[in-house]
């Protein structure tokens, strides 16, 4: 049901605020209502509904006493408690206000634009009515306080609503007060830079492709100019576009792009290192985000045709791809809208993958996200025929095995079970099509039950090790599940409250940049992830690469370790299938190690590396397994 419109004789509401809002900042917002003809009784409320899509949560006045027994001018504040958000109220009268604070949907509804999540801040009419005239402010972010306001969400959106809604007195039903007020948020200035370039390389001297985004890793408003230094050259980097510079191997990662009129560093290069004797290259990519064509809680009607979804996502594939090429400046990508695949822009989604593949330079998959109460996966196809929506009757719900059969038959798909965590039922598995997992994203880590990089409750049974215990052998990655149309961001707080972390990225060894190579390259559990930085590493036994299954003659192999970190390196651990856990010794302050060990046999199990830095950047391999029973 969609709430009756309030009569003028109701009142009004509008929100006060200068400028533009910028992606991340700190802003300051009223939301003022005035009293129409027939006022407000006491006891009537007024509701203004905030987005809650990564926008800081309203936090109002701590109350000392019972709302039951202290009201208007008896009640007192805690003083010690942070506060954000107040309400003020200007009368001839008595009446004051109380405001309380609340993350909900507004009406189960099948529109839903108006049922979407918020943060609901509700005034309550106290201690005398509202005459006509008399006005009621939310000030969100109040600055009287003694803040500097409340974050924007870290990334820009148009068309965004907030809505109010008014009762005539505590007994009646809520109208909707007046038409939803829209706003853009909007990225900011240049203030960063991104740099890449190879993780492997042969030369000396090595070139690094640079782009210019804000505080929140966004791509800057096009035809922005920077000049930046880099050692004893200079270059100028406009947004939107790419530049250039060769830098020497040896300097990395500690060479500095440092921006010449304040001085300040912008950003720094990523580590390389040199080819090893298979030959094979190491490619970043991100397997795990979202457009606006994710089609869970649906937020906005599409404009352009009928029957389109959009979803709590935002971002158009245009938008998204471009990003992941020239902004991220990734090598591999696949946008995975939940359920896109059962909707009539499922062909135009498959049409803007054949768009921008581009072998050896951009490789892009047709994939979605099969979402079901037993776990979510992602579907990522080596094709890329484009085919009409799949039967929403047979795949609604996307459960386990009926996706095991049809992509069996159909043999050109693998699937990545992710946050696996959470919903993850390990009961439903298939060796074959599910060669690895995705144990890091925005959601926080699923690799161990340990609650660092973790908020969230966990499902008895859940998570990689739960995986491994009943015998499973996955690979392990890491991608975004980005829903704000920037694959391969890695910066804290996505859209929804309950991914605060940064997104990840997927590394993987393959012998060259195409579609079938990074494909096959996940089948042989070639991979591993990180939390977004380009750590570098090398895990093998007896010559025997991460994801293999190895048979050796002896109680003891011979692991060989390389990492080449964007930090210095706190601890390298080698992780037993039973349980035990070999620390590599470090020497202090240093990025890189590469060292050569010996490790216990485990039939039927398994070693892999859990990296940290200093600056908390992680990485995860796949394992390398042991033949055998255990």
């Amino acid at each position: 049901m969609i709430l009756e419109k309030a009569p003028a004789s109701l009142g009004s509401m509008e929100m006060l605020h200068e400028g533009p809002f910028v992606a991340g900042a700190l802003t300051s917002v009223v939301f003022k209502y005035t009293a129409g003809a027939d006022g407000l009784q006491s006891g009537a409320k007024v509701r203004v509904g905030v987005p809650n899509t990564g926008w800081e949560m309203p936090v109002p006045p701590q109350q000392r006493y019972w709302d039951e027994l202290v009201q208007g001018t008896d009640r007192r504040i805690a003083p010690f408690h942070p506060t954000n958000t107040t309400v003020s109220v200007t009368t001839q009268g008595s009446a004051k206000a109380v405001i309380t604070v609340m993350e909900r949907m507004l009406v189960p509804d099948e529109d839903p634009a108006f049922a979407y999540w918020r943060w609901w801040i509700t005034a309550t009419v106290e201690g005398g009515d509202l005459a006509p005239g008399d006005t009621l402010s939310i000030v969100y972010g109040d600055r009287k306080l003694g803040i500097d306001g409340v974050q924007v969400q870290s990334f820009p959106e148009d068309h965004i609503n907030v809505t109010a809604y008014v009762q005539k007195d505590a007994q009646s039903e809520f109208l909707a007060l007046g038409e939803p007020i829209y706003f853009d948020v909007v990225s900011g200035p240049a203030s960063r830079v991104n740099i890449v370039m190879p993780s492997v390389s042969e030369s000396d001297t090595v070139t690094a492709k640079i782009s210019l985004t804000d505080a929140s890793h966004c791509k800057p408003q096009a035809g922005e100019a920077v000049v930046l230094s880099v050692g004893d050259d200079t270059l100028q980097c406009i947004a939107g576009t790419h530049a250039e510079v060769n830098l020497p191997v040896a300097q990395l990662p500690s060479t500095k792009f440092v921006e010449v009129s304040s001085g300040t560093t912008w950003g720094y290069a990523n580590p390389t290192v040199a080819p090893a004797s298979d030959g094979l290259n190491l490619y970043w990519g991100d397997l795990h985000a979202q457009s606006e064509h994710h089609v869970m809680h649906s937020q906005k009607k599409d404009f352009r045709q009928q029957g389109w979804s959009k979803g709590i996502s935002c971002g158009t594939l245009d938008e998204c791809y471009q990003y992941g090429r020239e902004v991220s400046m990734l090598d591999f990508v696949a946008m995975t809208d939940q359920g896109a695949c059962l909707t009539a822009a499922w062909e135009y989604c498959q049409q803007k993958v054949r768009e921008y593949h581009d072998p050896g330079k951009f490789v892009t998959f047709k994939a979605y996200e099969a979402g079901a109460p037993t776990g979510h996966r992602n579907v990522i196809y080596v094709t890329d025929t484009i085919e009409p929506p799949m039967d929403a009757k047979k795949f609604n719900g996307f459960h386990p095995p009926v996706l095991y059969d049809y992509y069996r038959e159909r043999g050109d798909a693998l699937m990545i079970p992710h946050h696996v965590k959470t919903w993850t039922d390990w009961s439903f598995h298939d060796p074959e099509l599910e060669p690895v997992m995705e144990v890091y994203s925005c959601w926080g880590q699923s690799e161990s039950p340990s609650r660092e990089m973790w908020n969230k409750g966990m499902t008895p049974g859940a998570g990689a090790w739960n995986a491994y215990a009943r015998g499973y052998r996955m690979g392990m990655m890491a991608s975004s599940d980005n829903h704000v149309g920037m694959p391969g961001r890695s910066f804290p707080g996505d859209r929804q409250a309950h991914t605060p972390f940064k997104g990840g990225l997927c590394a993987v060894w393959a012998d060259e940049l195409g579609r079938e190579n990074i494909y096959n390259t996940l089948k042989a559990r070639r991979c591993y992830g990180t939390t977004g930085a380009r750590i570098v590493v090398r895990f093998s036994i007896d010559g025997k690469p991460m994801g293999s299954s190895v048979a050796p003659q002896g109680e003891t192999v011979n692991a060989e370790i390389e990492i080449a970190g964007s930090d210095a390196l706190r601890s390298v651990e080698v992780i037993a299938s039973d349980g035990t856990v070999h620390k590599v010794e470090l020497e202090r302050n240093l990025d890189r190690v590469h060292q050569k060990i010996t490790l216990p046999v485990l039939a039927g199990g398994f070693h892999y590396l859990r990296i940290a830095q200093v600056d908390n950047e992680r990485a995860w391999t796949s394992p390398i397994f042991f033949e055998g029973q255990q």
